[in-house]
C-alpha cells in the first residue's frame, strides 16, 4: 500500500483563496480551529438557519481569508503539526458521488499526490481519512436542506443562500 509523503513545497499554502460557485471562499476551518490563526483573518463560511441575522442561526464552518497561508514560511507550514482538517487531509477530499456516497478525490497540483499515484501498486493509503469525513459531514449538512444552507462570499462579505449559488 502506498502512503503519501508531503514534499513540503508549499503549493497546498498558497491559493487559498478561490472562487467557487459564484462565491469568493477560503480555507475551510472547523469552529474549534479558528483559534489557529489571528481573529481578524477568519470569517465565517457555512451556516444554517432560515437566515442569518436570525437567532436559530448556526455557524458551521469558518474560513481563513488569506492568501497564502499565514503559517508559510519558506515553503514550509510553521505549524505542520497542528495545522488545520483541511491541509490534513489534502491532497485528498472525499465528495458525494451520486449515490449520495463518499468519493475519493486527488488534487494533482500536488507533487507528491502526482509521485504516489504514478508509484502506486493500486492502493492508497488515506490515513487522514477520518478529516476528510468531518469535512464531508458538513457537506451533507449543507445538502440536507440547501434552502437552509448558507455560505459567507469573502467578496461581498454577505451570506448567499446555498441553493443560489452558480
Amino acid at each position: 500500500m502506498s502512503q503519501l509523503v508531503c514534499q513540503r513545497c508549499g503549493k497546498c499554502c498558497n491559493d487559498l483563496v478561490q472562487q467557487d460557485r459564484g462565491v469568493l471562499r477560503g480555507l475551510s476551518l472547523l469552529p474549534e480551529e479558528t483559534h489557529l490563526f489571528p481573529e481578524e483573518l477568519v470569517k465565517p463560511y457555512l451556516g444554517i438557519g432560515k437566515r442569518p441575522h436570525m437567532d436559530k442561526f448556526q455557524t458551521i464552518a469558518y474560513q481563513l481569508s488569506s492568501d497564502p497561508c499565514p503559517h508559510l514560511v519558506d515553503n514550509s507550514c510553521n505549524r505542520y503539526d497542528e495545522r488545520p482538517t483541511s491541509c490534513r487531509q489534502f491532497p485528498f477530499s472525499l465528495d458525494l458521488d451520486e449515490e449520495n456516497e463518499p468519493l475519493l478525490g486527488v488534487d494533482m497540483n500536488c507533487p507528491a499526490a502526482v509521485e504516489l499515484i504514478n508509484n502506486t501498486d493500486g492502493l492508497l493509503e488515506f490515513t487522514d481519512r477520518d478529516d476528510a469525513e468531518r469535512l464531508l459531514e458538513l457537506k451533507r449538512r449543507v445538502l440536507e436542506n440547501p434552502r437552509r444552507a448558507w455560505v459567507y462570499d469573502l467578496a461581498t462579505m454577505k451570506w448567499v443562500r446555498f441553493d443560489k449559488m452558480g
